[in-house]
C-alpha cells in the first residue's frame, strides 16, 4: 500500500511543481517594481525609472493572459491529452521568465508577462482536473489540497529571493522550477486514465491505472469499471442550460460571487504591490523583511484550510474568512487615513505588518480554497465543465480589473479608501455566505444534487453497468474487455 500511495504522490507533487512556477506570477512584481522605480542603470535594466501607468500594465497584462488561455489548452487537453497539455503550459513559463531575465526594454516585460498569464490561466484550468483524475476517490481531496500549499510556496518565493537578486539572476531562478517540471513530468507522468477512457483508448487507460496504483490489471478492475461509468454518463452543458435550470442557477451564483471576493478583497494587488505598499506606509521595519514575513506566513497559513475544511464546514470558514479579511483590511485602511492627515502614526507602525497577517491568513482559511471546492462539488458532471471555465475567466476578469486600477484608485479615493472599498465587498460576502451558500461538509455528490434539486422531484437512480450497456458498441466492448 505505501508503494501505491508513494508513486502516485510523487507525480502528483511533481504536477504540483508547475503550480508554483504559475503563483509566482502573482507575487512577482513585489521585488520588481523597486528595481524599475530606480534611477541606478546596475540595478534597472530599463535605464530609467518606470511610470505609474506602465506598473498598471506590468501588473495587469498577466491576468489578460490568463483569459486566453482557455482555447488553445482547452483544445490541447481534448485533442491530445491532459498530460501535453500540462507540458504546454510549462512553456510559456520557461520563455517568461528568460525573457525577463535578458529585457532592456518595458515591451518585452510586457509579452513577459502576458506569456505568463497564459500560462497561469492554463494550470489553474489543468491541475485540479489533472490531479482528481490521477487520484483515487479516498483521497482525491488531499491530494487536490497539495495545490493550494504549491501555490502559496509560488507566492512566497518572490518575496524569500526577489529583494535579494538581480533582476538577471531572480528570473533564471525562477526559470529552473518550469524545467524542472518539463523534465520529471515527460519521465514519470501518465496520462489520465479518464482522457484515455473518453478517446476509447481502454488499454492504455488500464496501464496507466496499474502504474498509478501499483497494482496488476486485476487489481484495478473495479476502478475502470467506475471511470467507463462516469465517462458515459457525463454530458456537457452550455452556458444557457445552466442559468434555465434553477439549482444549477443558485450553484452559478454563489461560485461567481466567491470567486469574485477572491479579487475584489484585493488579494491580487496586495500580492503584486506588498513591498510598495510598505515602503508608503513608512514603517520602522525593511520593507523587503516586512514582505518576507508576511509571505512566509501566506505558506505556513496555507495548511489551515486542508485541516480545517472536513471539519468545521465550507460555510463557517468562508463567512469567517470573509469577516476577518474585512477587519483587517478597515484596520489597513485605518492607518493610511491617520498618516494621509498627518496624525501622528509613529505608535501604530506595527499596524501594516500586523493588518496584512492577520488578511493573509483569514484568507487562506476560507476564501483562497473554498470558491474552488464548492464550485467542484455544487454542479453535476454535465456542468461542471462550463461552470469552472466561467469561473475561471471571471477571477482572471476581476483581476485584470482590481491590478489595473489600483494606482487611480489611489489616486482618487487615496490608499485608505482603497483598502476600505476592498473591505466592504468583503463584508458584503460575508452577508451573502450567511443568506445563501449551503453547507456540503459529509455529504456525497449525489446528495448535493439532492439537496439543490428537492423541489424538483426528479432524482434518479441507475446503475452504472446499465447505463453502459445502454451505450453504443464501443461502451459494450469496453465493459467485456474489463
Amino acid at each position: 500500500m505505501a508503494t501505491i500511495f508513494n508513486y502516485h504522490l510523487i507525480v502528483v507533487l511533481t504536477a504540483d511543481l508547475l503550480a508554483t512556477a504559475g503563483d509566482v506570477t502573482y507575487s512577482w512584481t513585489s521585488p520588481i517594481y523597486p528595481k524599475l522605480y530606480s534611477n541606478d542603470s546596475s540595478i534597472n535594466p530599463l535605464g530609467t525609472p518606470i511610470t505609474p501607468d506602465e506598473d498598471s500594465w506590468l501588473g495587469s497584462l498577466a491576468t489578460v493572459g490568463a483569459l486566453l488561455c482557455f482555447l488553445p489548452y482547452g483544445y490541447i487537453s481534448g485533442k491530445f491529452g491532459r498530460k501535453i497539455a500540462l507540458l504546454a503550459v510549462a512553456i510559456p513559463h520557461i520563455i517568461s521568465f528568460t525573457i525577463f531575465a535578458f529585457a532592456t526594454h518595458i515591451y518585452l516585460f510586457y509579452a513577459a508577462r502576458f506569456l505568463g498569464g497564459i500560462a497561469l490561466g492554463g494550470g489553474y484550468f489543468l491541475l485540479p482536473m489533472y490531479i482528481s483524475e490521477i487520484s483515487r476517490d479516498a483521497n482525491r481531496g488531499a491530494m487536490s489540497l497539495t495545490l493550494n500549499v504549491f501555490w502559496a510556496i509560488g507566492n512566497f518565493l518572490p518575496y524569500a529571493i526577489g529583494p535579494f537578486m538581480s533582476i538577471y539572476w531572480f528570473n533564471i531562478t525562477l526559470a529552473l522550477i518550469p524545467t524542472t517540471f518539463f523534465v520529471l513530468f515527460i519521465i514519470l507522468a501518465p496520462e489520465s486514465p479518464y482522457y484515455l477512457v473518453e478517446v476509447g483508448r481502454i488499454k492504455e487507460a488500464e496501464k496507466s491505472l496499474m502504474l498509478l496504483r501499483s497494482c496488476d490489471e486485476e487489481g484495478i478492475k473495479e476502478e475502470l469499471r467506475s471511470i467507463l461509468a462516469y465517462t458515459n454518463i457525463a454530458e456537457d452543458s452550455n452556458f444557457w442550460e445552466t442559468i434555465k435550470d434553477k439549482s444549477l442557477r443558485k450553484a452559478f451564483c454563489v461560485s461567481l460571487v466567491l470567486i469574485m471576493t477572491q479579487d475584489l478583497s484585493g488579494f491580487t494587488v496586495i500580492t503584486n504591490h506588498l513591498q510598495s505598499i510598505f515602503e508608503s506606509a513608512g514603517t520602522n521595519m525593511a520593507p523587503e523583511i516586512a514582505a518576507l514575513i508576511v509571505g512566509l506566513l501566506l505558506f505556513v497559513s496555507s495548511f489551515i484550510a486542508p485541516f480545517l475544511v472536513d471539519r468545521a464546514g465550507r460555510r463557517p470558514l468562508t463567512i469567517w474568512s470573509c469577516l476577518g479579511m474585512c477587519a483587517a483590511l478597515t484596520m489597513l485602511g485605518a492607518f493610511f487615513y491617520f498618516q494621509s492627515r498627518e496624525f501622528g502614526t509613529r505608535f501604530i507602525n506595527w499596524m501594516p505588518i500586523f493588518s496584512l497577517i492577520f488578511y493573509i491568513v483569514s484568507f487562506n482559511m476560507g476564501i483562497c480554497a473554498m470558491p474552488w471546492v464548492l464550485t467542484s462539488e455544487l454542479f453535476p458532471n454535465k456542468a461542471k465543465r462550463v461552470a469552472v471555465s466561467i469561473a475561471t475567466v471571471s477571477c482572471s476578469i476581476m483581476s485584470f480589473i482590481t491590478t489595473k486600477t489600483f494606482n487611480d484608485l489611489g489616486e482618487w479615493v487615496g490608499k485608505s479608501g482603497t483598502f476600505w472599498l476592498f473591505a466592504g465587498w468583503c463584508l458584503c460576502s460575508a452577508l451573502f455566505s450567511i443568506a445563501f451558500v449551503p453547507e456540503t461538509k459529509g455529504m456525497s455528490f449525489s446528495d448535493i444534487q439532492q439537496m439543490l434539486n428537492a423541489d424538483k422531484g426528479d432524482q434518479r437512480e441507475i446503475n452504472e453497468v446499465e447505463l453502459m450497456l445502454m451505450k453504443n458498441g464501443k461502451a459494450e466492448k469496453t465493459v467485456d474487455e474489463v
